[in-house]
């Protein structure tokens, strides 16, 4: 039988995991990089993390002149933190992204993989290129982060890294027309599963954590020609998935890697059934009915 663990009652950022309040300083000292940094979602990640004391924050993405915009915000928010812009970024190019870690002048503690596209037609009548650039993008671009991540850190023998895949509940709720983004959404939490269980047995202490960043209108919501009906529920604000990224970066999310979280659960609440996500297992991508 289908429960609910928690039911979404956050749209906006709260005292809990406001870099602001609760998670002051909370990320003080470290590098973090954040992909699809130059709107909407990604920037206000990347303004979060500034806020919460960030020592250095790498933009990527491929448009220089919205990331020089976010580089702009985050002077007045934090000047203290040390911005690099990594212009011209394309996380599904193997080459664009092995590049970006490789003028890198240290391993980041935290990266969160924000970039994603989505288009919107039924199967039959999608263009297969276009319906496979939303794969390219939202599986093979995080695909490729992780995996120059990962090496990067070892090579440096970094360890502890910190890896937050922006999903989407798209991976398990039906949406007309979003056949693309779902099935890549959902291709992501496997991934991202997989990518905590071999940090977790290969010594390297290296987390992953899959996020949904709540129902947020931004650019990508504009090209993806969403219905209106459900255009009416990205009602969320960019803050919320801001501040829940700087809290599942933290050592107290560690029950929570390897799994979906949600911005739209309350982080504190979730930290009171903290038990029965690890003795229940759950928060995963699974089959039910399935021995």
């Amino acid at each position: 039988m289908a429960f609910a663990l928690l039911k979404p009652s956050r749209h906006d950022v709260y005292a809990f995991i406001d870099p602001r309040q609760n998670l002051k300083g909370a990320a003080t000292g470290k590098t973090v990089l954040v992909t699809g940094a130059g709107t909407g979602i990604g920037k206000s990640i990347a303004e979060s993390f500034a806020v919460a004391g960030a020592a250095s924050i790498i933009l990527a993405a491929r448009r220089v002149d919205k990331l020089e915009a976010t580089k702009a915000s985050i002077a007045e928010l934090a000047p203290e933190c040390h911005v690099i812009v990594a212009g011209g970024t394309d996380v599904a190019n193997r080459e664009s992204v092995e590049k970006l870690f490789a003028n890198l002048s240290e391993v980041p503690d935290v990266v969160v993989s924000n970039a994603a596209t989505s288009s919107s037609a039924t199967v039959a009548e999608s263009d297969p290129d276009r319906w496979w650039n939303d794969c390219d993008v939202n599986v093979r671009g995080p695909y490729l982060i992780a995996r120059s991540y990962m090496r990067a850190a070892k090579a440096a023998g970094k360890k502890d890294g910190r890896l937050i895949n922006v999903s989407s509940n798209s991976a398990w709720r039906y949406y007309p027309g979003l056949s693309s983004y779902s099935a890549s959404k959902a291709a992501l939490n496997t991934l991202t599963e997989h990518l905590d269980n071999e940090g977790l047995k290969d010594g390297s202490g290296f987390r992953s954590v899959a996020m949904h960043p709540g129902g947020v209108l931004t650019d990508m919501s504009d090209l993806a020609d969403i219905p209106e009906n459900i255009r009416r529920l990205l009602v969320d604000t960019p803050a919320l998935p801001g501040g829940t990224a700087v809290y599942l970066s933290m050592k107290r999310a560690d029950f929570l890697m390897g799994r979906f979280v949600s911005s739209t659960w309350d982080m504190e609440e979730l930290e009171g059934v903290k038990e029965r996500v690890v003795k229940d297992d759950l928060l995963r991508s699974r089959v039910i009915g399935v021995a």
